[in-house]
């Protein structure tokens, strides 16, 4: 991975991004080319799309854990995963949708079953 500094219109400063490395084998069309990842996503990611990467920025804070450049970005809960069936930690990437940061499922919050410790 690559690290840099881009200019980020939304913050109107540099911010530090990373440029994620391309898959080291050749394989079948599943595999993703290399991605751009702000690091400082945050207070002033309130629009719908991040300049840096074109995305959501719900999108970037998911690749920032997918990843593994942070593993608590936004909230996270603890929750019966809709696409493993597994306990696991979710990260919050939304207000209504959360992320498994085991099998990556994105979940609605309102269908999560959250599960509190004993």
């Amino acid at each position: 991975m690559k690290t840099r500094l881009a200019y980020c219109s939304a913050c109107d400063k540099d911010v530090q991004i990373v440029i994620t490395d391309e898959p080291s084998s050749d394989g079948q069309a599943n595999l993703h080319e290399s991605e751009v990842v702000c690091l400082e996503i945050g207070e002033a990611c309130t629009g719908s799309l991040c300049p840096i990467g074109a995305t959501a920025p719900a999108v970037m804070a998911a690749r920032l854990v997918h990843n593994g450049l942070q593993t608590i970005m936004q909230p996270v809960i603890t929750a019966k995963c809709d696409g493993c069936g597994r306990v696991t930690t979710h990260l919050i990437v939304e207000p209504t949708r959360a992320r498994c940061t085991e099998c990556e499922t994105v979940s609605s919050r309102a269908t999560l079953v959250v599960v509190t410790p004993m």
